[in-house]
């Protein structure tokens, strides 16, 4: 039997909303320059499902857009598509109040690169891949991020790999597809 997203509870579905949330804050971190030391997601009793995103200092100009980004992949898994400004800011005003006081602090959504929408959507599987990976174990490192945009160089802010994702002229690999188990009789 296939697992649907209607199959999942509200506690479930908040739980993978999360880790397609810090896995947008990791990864557009990551390709901006910086070096994520972890990206966790957990699930206690006394908080609930809750998620951070630490890593270092971005390139300046870069924070609104490391902010901006895990509510825009929270809103793209919502709508299951590359989500409409209205999404956004309904991520913003329930699931993302944090973000949304940072976001205010760093200037707005105009202090948000412009290009960055875009490449998030480019980098769509990388962002699935680190969200599988937070689901799974709980946690994603520098490594997992890079392991999931095809990054072997180490990243950071000299990276030619990532400037080359920058730029489109590489491809962030494609989430394979599960294979089917099979069932023993």
């Amino acid at each position: 039997m296939t697992l649907r997203l209607t199959d999942l509870t509200p506690h479930e579905r908040q739980h993978l909303e999360t880790c397609v949330h810090e896995a947008g804050h990791a990864v557009a971190a990551a390709l901006l320059g910086g070096r994520i030391h972890t990206a966790a997601v957990a699930d206690s009793r006394v908080w609930g499902v809750t998620g951070k995103t630490v890593h270092d200092d971005v390139p300046d100009g870069s924070w609104a857009s490391t902010v901006y980004a895990g509510p825009w992949a929270q809103a793209r898994w919502r709508a299951g598509k590359r989500p409409t400004q209205r999404e956004i800011y309904d991520v913003l005003a329930t699931a993302a109040q944090h973000d949304d006081r940072a976001l205010l602090a760093s200037g707005g959504t105009q202090a948000v690169d412009q290009r960055l929408t875009g490449l998030l959507t480019r980098c769509w599987p990388g962002v699935v891949r680190v969200a599988q990976k937070l689901h799974r174990d709980g946690e994603a490192t520098h490594a997992d991020v890079c392991a999931a945009l095809g990054i072997t160089d180490g990243g950071g802010p000299g990276s030619v790999q990532l400037a080359n994702i920058r730029a489109g002229l590489r491809d962030v690999p494609p989430v394979e597809p599960r294979r089917k188990r099979k069932h023993i009789a």
